[in-house]
C-alpha cells in the first residue's frame, strides 16, 4: 500500500488504532536507502501520549548495516495489522528523532499526523456477540469456550478469555465451532485457524470456514446478523 497523500490531523478513531499497538507489535518500517525503497522488520516498544513513538532498532545481524538509512531526521513509513476491527493494515509516517544506544537500541519518532488504513479481507465482517465452543476436530478435544466476535461467509474472529487458553493452536489447525441458535438448537462449522492473537487479556482466534457460504449465510439469518 503506497502512502501518497496525508489525510488532515488524526481522528478519534485513529487515536483509538494508534492507543491498540502493544509492544512487542510486529512493525514494517520502509525507508528510503541509495539502491531504491528498503522494507525492514521490528517490533513497536511503546509511546508517550501524543508526544513520540518508540520503536527497536532493526536487528542488524539480519539486514545489515542501517547507520546511512537510520538516522535523526530521516523519515519512516511505518505499517502494522489492527486485528481489533475488521482487520485492516494501518500506515502512517514520521521522523526520526533520536537514536540511543544504551541500555538497548531504539528509535524515537515524531508522534503520527494522519493514518491511511486498507482492509485486509474483501468483504465486511458483521459485528457479532455469540457463545462458541471450540473443538477440535481430529481429535474431538474440546479446547475453549468464547466468543465470536465478528462474522462474514467466510470466517470469523474468536475471542476467548486468555486464561482459558493453555497453548496456542497451530496454523491449519481444523476446528469445530459449536454455536447455540436462539432455538436452542446447536449449529456446527468446520474452519480452518488462519492466525491468533494475544494481548494482554484475550485470545484471539482467526478462523475460515470450511463449509459452504449458503450454509454459513443461513447462520448469519439465524442469529439476526445478516
Amino acid at each position: 500500500m503506497a502512502i501518497t497523500q496525508d489525510k488532515a490531523g488524526l481522528t478519534r478513531q485513529d487515536l483509538r488504532k494508534l492507543r491498540a499497538m502493544r509492544p512487542g507489535l510486529a512493525l514494517d518500517l520502509q525507508i528510503m536507502a541509495a539502491s531504491g525503497v528498503t522494507r525492514i522488520k521490528t517490533e513497536f516498544v511503546g509511546m508517550d501520549s501524543n508526544r513520540f513513538l518508540i520503536i527497536k532498532y532493526p536487528d542488524e545481524t539480519r539486514w545489515g548495516n542501517l547507520r546511512d538509512v537510520i538516522y535523526p531526521d530521516a523519515v519512516l513509513v511505518v505499517r502494522y495489522i489492527h486485528e481489533d476491527d475488521a482487520g485492516e493494515v494501518v500506515a502512517f509516517k514520521v521522523k526520526i528523532s533520536v537514536i540511543v544506544n544504551n541500555p538497548a537500541s531504539y528509535i524515537f519518532t515524531t508522534f503520527p499526523q494522519s493514518l491511511q488504513c486498507h482492509a485486509l479481507r474483501s468483504e465486511q465482517r458483521a459485528q457479532a456477540h455469540v457463545n462458541v465452543t471450540v473443538v477440535e476436530k481430529e481429535t474431538d478435544l474440546l479446547l475453549f469456550d468464547g466468543l465470536i466476535v465478528d462474522l462474514s461467509s467466510s470466517g470469523c474472529r474468536v475471542s476467548v478469555d486468555r486464561q482459558l487458553v493453555k497453548q496456542k493452536l497451530a496454523i491449519k489447525t481444523l476446528i469445530t465451532l459449536a454455536i447455540k441458535n436462539p432455538d436452542g438448537k446447536i449449529s456446527e462449522l468446520t474452519g480452518i485457524v488462519m492466525n491468533q492473537k494475544v494481548d494482554e487479556i484475550r485470545f484471539y482466534l482467526g478462523v475460515k470456514f470450511e463449509a459452504s457460504e449458503k450454509v454459513v449465510e443461513g447462520l448469519l439469518h439465524q442469529l439476526m446478523i445478516a
